[in-house]
């Protein structure tokens, strides 16, 4: 039976319907992923300490393009010398342009331009230098600390540290290492945080002694001797080294509290910019921030943001 004149069919409509509707479902993630010109599956940073002025640095950032990508920015506080970099399409690897430049507060922008990344397109980008100014001297033992702001999401994020033979991990480790590996040349901390969110931000603090002289295996004869002594003072010893750790303990925070008092000195005089207060103080900017938030998380100041850096005011 012929359909009735001035109707059209039911099932054409229905399929255009139903055709627009998976359409829609199959571009409405693409829409979503556009906030971003690309989107960063894996950063990894990787650090080996030489010595305490000689930082090799290592970069690996995995990403998949939404554009057509042929440049990407990294900001860092800290020195960037000798940098190169290398662009991994999978298929073949490509030299890619590194150009360093200051910004506002001493800030250094790595520019690296590279062949261009297709959308949907994954490639890894690998930049290594050399740095220094993130071991600061704190009494008789050294410090590391790196601070990093991630300003959209990443997949997963990995940090490395490779300290040298001759050298011993002392506390504070903050946060608590995912793996701690040790061999005769090396000592390896490792850390590994997934699904980051924009803002997310990450201290990490390292202490170590200076290098140790290993010296030459003693006598067996000392060793009896040793362990006689061990038995008779063993109980001294336990309650000494427990007094020791308070020692130490105490004078760290005796440091922390100096540092506050410090701060809140020049504060008194007039607000000043953070990027400020690491030169007066003759400490890194990463240590300087985080003295800032535990300051004001306690009520003691407040930042105000200002440019790429902040400015501090003395609370009332």
């Amino acid at each position: 039976m012929p359909a009735p004149k001035n109707q059209k069919p039911l099932g054409r409509k229905s399929a255009v319907i139903g055709l627009f509707l998976i359409l829609t479902l199959l571009f409405l993630p693409l829409v979503g992923a556009q906030e971003y010109d690309y989107e960063i599956n894996a950063y990894a940073v990787y650090f080996e300490v030489v010595s305490p002025d000689n930082i090799k640095e290592t970069i690996e950032i995995d990403v998949t393009s939404y554009t057509n990508l042929t440049q990407y920015v990294i900001y860092t506080d800290y020195p960037v010398e000798n940098a190169s970099a290398v662009l991994d399409l999978g298929n073949t690897v490509e030299r890619i342009n590194v150009t360093v430049r200051q910004v506002l507060g001493g800030t250094n922008a790595v520019y690296m331009t590279f062949p261009m990344i297709r959308p949907g397109q994954s490639a890894r980008i690998n930049l290594a230098f050399t740095t220094r100014g993130m071991i600061s001297e704190n009494g008789e033992k050294q410090q590391f600390t790196y601070y990093v702001k991630f300003s959209q999401p990443v997949g997963v994020f990995h940090m490395q540290l490779l300290v040298p033979k001759g050298y011993a991990i002392l506390s504070p480790i903050i946060p608590s290492p995912d793996r701690v590996e040790s061999s005769t040349d090396r000592l390896l901390l490792e850390w590994k945080r997934s699904n980051i969110r924009p803002g997310d931000e990450f201290y990490f603090i390292v202490g170590f002694s200076g290098e140790i002289t290993v010296p030459k295996p003693p006598s067996p004869w000392l060793y009896v001797g040793v362990f006689i002594i061990g038995l008779l003072i063993g109980g001294g010893s336990v309650y000494g080294y427990i007094l020791y750790r308070e020692r130490k303990r105490e004078e760290e925070l005796t440091h922390l509290r100096s540092d506050e008092e410090k701060i809140l000195a020049m504060l008194r005089e007039g607000p000043i910019l953070q990027s400020e207060l690491a030169d007066k103080l003759g400490v890194s900017k990463a240590k300087v921030s985080i003295i800032l938030r535990e300051m004001e998380e306690k009520g003691l100041i407040t930042r105000v943001k200002e440019g790429r850096t902040y400015r501090v005011f003395l609370r009332e």
